[in-house]
């Protein structure tokens, strides 16, 4: 007999739910379908994002068309500096680049937010403890005072998340990254992240999450 296979369990809340959330949700689960069947422009644009992933966005020329291309019209900044949409998209795309590198499977997973992958990653007796390396990193990612230092934690999580071989959901991350941007909205973005690290009822999937599956 043939047992049938879970499918995930994904809340409404679990979800992007701004434009811009749901632009990078499509565009990470883009690139990482043609990155995974071996396209070779897609492999060129994830190494032009990861190149850029310290760069300011009006100089990273090479990252331009993988996040401007598509981009929604009313997220697009009017001034000389980037909006906080922009910014966003460019760190939420370039750190989704870093967690791809030389990935064979997706990295990119639907409703998995920061806290809910780090709890994944600690889940190991060693990296458990508030004093391990992972949860030393990601509270140094809480207390982070401006979006820089936030970017430099993150990316330390992101390169542990992928030597583990656990995805993330950057449409949502790229909706955290604009949420701290705004000062009365970035306390709001980390008891999210609290929320989600110490969840009392994690989803079957947190025992395998493989079975999480790319947005199509």
């Amino acid at each position: 007999m043939t047992t049938p296979s879970v499918k995930p369990r994904l809340n409404p809340w679990d979800l992007p739910r701004t434009n811009l959330g749901k632009y990078i949700s499509r565009r990470a689960a883009e690139l990482q379908k043609r990155y995974l069947a071996q396209n070779a422009a897609a492999k060129a644009t994830l190494a032009q994002l990861r190149n850029g992933v310290r760069r300011p966005l009006g100089s990273d020329v090479l990252a331009w068309g993988a996040i401007f291309d598509g981009f929604p019209p009313e997220l697009a900044g009017r001034s000389d500096e980037p909006n906080r949409a922009e910014v966003a998209a460019h760190a939420a795309l370039s750190l989704f680049a870093i967690h791809m590198q030389s990935a064979r499977e997706p990295m990119h997973l639907n409703g998995v937010g920061l806290g809910r992958a780090v709890r994944r990653l600690s889940r190991s007796p060693d990296e458990s403890d508030p004093s391990s390396p992972v949860m030393r990193r990601f509270h140094a990612l809480g207390t982070s005072v401006d979006l820089p230092e936030t970017l430099h934690h993150a990316r330390g999580l992101v390169q542990q998340l992928r030597a583990a071989g656990i995805g993330l959901d950057y449409g949502r991350l790229a909706e955290d990254f604009a949420g701290l941007q705004s000062p009365e909205r970035a306390d709001g973005v980390r008891l999210r992240w609290a929320r989600d690290l110490y969840r009392l009822d994690p989803t079957p999937n947190d025992d395998n999450p493989n079975e999480l599956k790319e947005e199509n």
